[in-house]
């Protein structure tokens, strides 16, 4: 898959549109952990697939050198 491909995928994942600075998607990230985190959700596990899918994205951009 072509990085850019993947880092449009990626954002849009998060929820960001293409043009998002490296500021913006670390303010994204750390919303969305907060939100999806099991402990935030009084326990709730079902939030934990969309949490492992934020945190690898997340390491991806950055990976990449967006973070």
């Amino acid at each position: 898959m072509c990085v850019l491909l993947a880092v449009t995928l990626i954002l849009d994942t998060l929820g960001l549109e293409v043009g998002a600075t490296s500021q913006q998607v670390k303010m994204r990230f750390k919303e969305l952990v907060k939100r999806h985190h099991p402990d935030a959700n009084g326990g709730d596990r079902s939030t934990e697939d969309r949490l492992v899918e934020i945190i690898q994205s997340y390491n991806y951009l950055k990976s990449v050198g967006f973070g």
